[in-house]
């Protein structure tokens, strides 16, 4: 079984911290602010969004970010995990929520480069939905798509951390295979301690049934927008030229 020492590693949630943890990881100061760059996509991407679990889904993005950072330290796929759900999930400028068109591909593309996005197409349509991690482990993985299981893994420590499987139990109510499988595969991809940490997560869920007391009813993600006054007062501010445009 694997064994990690001390407490296990829980992912970031906000950029600022991010950034320290990166600096403490070793990235340049040139790498952080590709990575504040990516941040800033993702805000307007996921302006406004929430997750089935209620939390906001700018911290999802950070934090799947955070645990590829602790466990691989090339600067791509941190801003592919930062971006890791903006052709599903992220509001493009034309207004379309998510989509794999070549409009939304192209404004990406521009704001992190070809390579990048790249690894973020490929990922995109690669499956880690209910029974994959499992059918991995029996059936095995293309070699090819090892980096992409990878991310997936990573982004699966986010979704453990904080009880966010029972808040939102996407997968059923007992999480126990796939939290097994998935530390199965990160250890056969040469990440044994991310294989640790899963595992330690995992075991978090053994006695939590108080969590279903706080579940929504809906388990949908949503949207908060403002209501009508506040939206006119932001377009009377806009066309009056009062306001403040960071980016």
């Amino acid at each position: 079984m694997n064994e990690i020492h001390g407490e296990p590693f829980f992912v970031r949630q906000t950029n600022t911290g991010l950034y320290v943890q990166l600096h403490d990881s070793g990235f340049t100061g040139e790498d952080i602010r590709d990575v504040q760059s990516a941040y800033r996509v993702a805000c307007r991407l996921f302006n406004g969004r929430y997750r089935k679990t209620e939390r906001v889904f700018i911290c999802h993005a950070v934090g799947t970010a955070s645990s590829v950072a602790r466990f691989d330290s090339r600067l791509s796929y941190v801003v592919v995990a930062m971006l890791h759900a903006a052709y599903d999930s992220g509001q493009f400028p034309d207004g379309r929520i998510g989509g794999l068109t070549p409009r939304h591909r192209k404004w990406l593309t521009a704001r992190i480069g070809a390579e990048v996005e790249a690894i973020l197409y490929r990922y995109s349509n690669f499956d880690f939905e209910r029974g994959a991690p499992e059918r991995y482990c029996s059936e095995g993985f293309e070699e090819a798509d090892t980096d992409l299981l990878f991310l997936a893994l990573a982004h699966e420590l986010d979704d453990l951390a904080d009880a966010g499987l029972r808040f939102a139990p996407k997968y059923g109510r007992s999480i126990a295979s796939r939290v097994e499988a998935c530390a199965g595969l990160a250890d056969q991809i040469g990440k044994p301690e991310l294989a640790a940490t899963l595992t330690a997560h995992g075991r978090l869920y053994e006695d939590i049934d108080w969590v279903d007391n706080l579940k929504s009813t809906t388990l949908r993600g949503f949207y908060i927008v403002p209501n009508a006054t506040a939206y006119f007062r932001h377009r009377f501010n806009h066309l009056c030229r009062k306001f403040v445009k960071l980016h």
